[in-house]
């Protein structure tokens, strides 16, 4: 807001002091002029500020990653591992890396009046880091003021509004896949159809999938379909679309994909 105000208002002194000595057009001119180099010179400025920033997250949550694989490693190579316990301590160390990472995005709400999407931009970044925490209350705080461009922030919705038995799944799937193709299409196709199958709706569900072939050439709705097709509503599984599935927290990994499972 703030860059437009700015860019306006000096626009409008150039081009009034350009009107003492210059004809209309070049009063146009000047005036646009300066207004688009004083939006441009702000948002320069903002988006460095804000790339620093994501750079301290990156690099924050990269450190943890190396940390948290380590000690997979290391608890890899002990026989004997409880499963649990090794989950539980990697949650942990997981969770305090995103609670700072949550802290440093704090550095850029000074800019939010500068920016028209950004304060929806770093909401929707930090949605994200709590639904990884599991903190589902401040997830549902969050969504309303979220973008949905990413296909995962998208899924993170459509999970709690299934959780939540909220109306409007459907339109919101519909609307958000409808230009997804391949990989991005998956994991929303995916989704979608196991609440379809959750709901005792198979027959919707295949037909989605059937139409989500003409998109998509994933193994998993490729198998989820034909099984649908045959009958084996049991065996629908969205496993094999990995952490990718998981991180929606609607189903638990079996043990040995579990023991393997990195979160980042």
């Amino acid at each position: 807001m703030f860059t437009l105000i700015i860019s306006v208002i000096l626009a409008l002194i150039a081009g009034g002091l350009s009107s003492l000595e210059y004809g209309t057009a070049w009063v146009i001119i000047i005036a646009a002029s300066v207004f688009a180099i004083c939006w441009i010179g702000i948002g320069f400025f903002i988006r460095r500020q804000i790339n620093k920033v994501n750079t301290a997250i990156q690099d924050q949550m990269g450190e943890a990653q190396k940390r948290i694989n380590r000690k997979l490693q290391m608890f890899q190579n002990r026989p004997g591992t409880n499963v649990k316990s090794v989950q539980k301590t990697l949650e942990k160390d997981q969770n305090e890396a995103i609670a700072a990472a949550l802290k440093t995005t704090h550095q850029i709400d000074r800019y939010f009046k500068w920016n028209f999407l950004l304060k929806k931009q770093i909401s929707t970044m930090r949605m994200m880091f709590y639904y990884q925490m599991k903190d589902f209350k401040k997830v549902d705080e969050l969504l309303p003021g979220c973008l949905f461009l990413d296909p995962r922030a998208s899924a993170f919705k459509i999970a709690r509004m299934y959780k939540r038995k909220t109306d409007g799944i459907e339109k919101f799937f519909r609307k958000k896949s409808k230009r997804l193709k391949g990989e991005n299409a998956a994991l929303l196709y995916g989704l979608y159809s196991w609440i379809l199958v959750k709901n005792d709706e198979a027959e919707k569900a295949l037909k989605l999938l059937t139409d989500a072939r003409k998109k998509i050439n994933h193994p998993t709705i490729v198998e989820n379909r034909e099984k649908l097709a045959n009958g084996k509503i049991k065996q629908f599984s969205n496993s094999g679309l990995g952490e990718l599935w998981y991180s929606l927290y609607l189903e638990e990994p079996k043990v040995k994909q579990k023991k393997m499972r990195r979160k980042f």
